[in-house]
């Protein structure tokens, strides 16, 4: 993945949106975590979704009702404070 944008959460977690792996042509996020020992990328425990399959599990987790009326309610703050 090439990465164009990234979130640090921890100094060992991190968010990283760009160009996919799989297709240079459409992007990707990660949910990205290094080893805390070596400081290197952990493969096994960062995963790369697809940018379409990514908005998909967040719309069908709401309408399965998987997000508590809290977390829905935090989300819709950070929606209003965007658009």
């Amino acid at each position: 993945m090439k990465v164009t944008d990234k979130f640090q959460d921890t100094s060992n977690h991190s968010i990283e949106w760009g160009n996919a792996t799989f297709n240079i042509n459409q992007i990707s996020i990660r949910n990205r975590y290094d080893n805390i020992q070596t400081g290197k990328f952990n493969k096994a425990g960062s995963g790369e979704i697809p940018w379409n399959d990514f908005k998909l599990m967040i719309k069908q987790s709401i309408l399965k009702k998987k997000l508590t009326n809290s977390e829905l309610a935090e989300i819709l703050k950070d929606i209003a404070n965007v658009i």
